[in-house]
């Protein structure tokens, strides 16, 4: 099933700015996982009747919390740690584990900023969350299943990593 939150993930899903599920090193996979995450977003807004997109919105109101949407959303792409963007750490944690006692306080910190992190993602996904369902008003509760997008021409089965080269040269 469908519902709204869902509608909220595959908009940010389909933004390809590090949520959903992307891999860095695989350009097919991530063009493959793109299409699939607009084909769905696409057919979710059909579903509900509502456009998450500047011009999309058909109100005064729709237009100025989809504003706020928008911030929202680049305020969660946006959050990150000390350790966002690496690939392998290995290294570092051993030289940061090498430094004693002040390693581990490096450690506990990174654990405290990644509880905080995930907290607020969550908090921001909340957010957006609330904000699509003032805009839906009484389409908020409804819910849809892959039967319902097939009807739409829409196939919501994710690309398979196995189908394209996850390491490219």
């Amino acid at each position: 099933m469908y519902d709204r939150r869902d509608l909220v993930r595959v908009y940010l899903a389909a933004q390809e700015r590090g949520f959903g599920g992307y891999h860095p090193e695989s350009s097919a996979y991530n063009a493959a996982l793109k299409a699939h995450y607009a084909a769905m977003l696409d057919g979710l807004q059909q579903l509900f009747g509502l456009r998450l997109h500047r011009d999309g919105v058909d109100t005064l109101t729709h237009r100025v919390l989809f504003m706020l949407f928008s911030s929202t959303a680049a305020s969660f792409f946006a959050l990150r740690t000390p350790w966002s963007g690496f690939l392998e750490t290995g290294l570092l944690i051993r030289k940061v584990e090498e430094a004693g006692a002040e390693g581990e306080r490096v450690m506990t910190a990174s654990q405290r900023i990644d509880a905080l992190t995930a907290e607020s993602r969550e908090t921001h996904l909340e957010m957006l969350d609330a904000l699509v369902a003032v805009m839906l008003g009484d389409r908020a509760e409804l819910t849809f299943n892959t039967a319902d997008l097939r009807a739409i021409g829409v196939d919501d089965t994710k690309p398979n990593t196995t189908d394209h080269p996850l390491y490219e040269d």
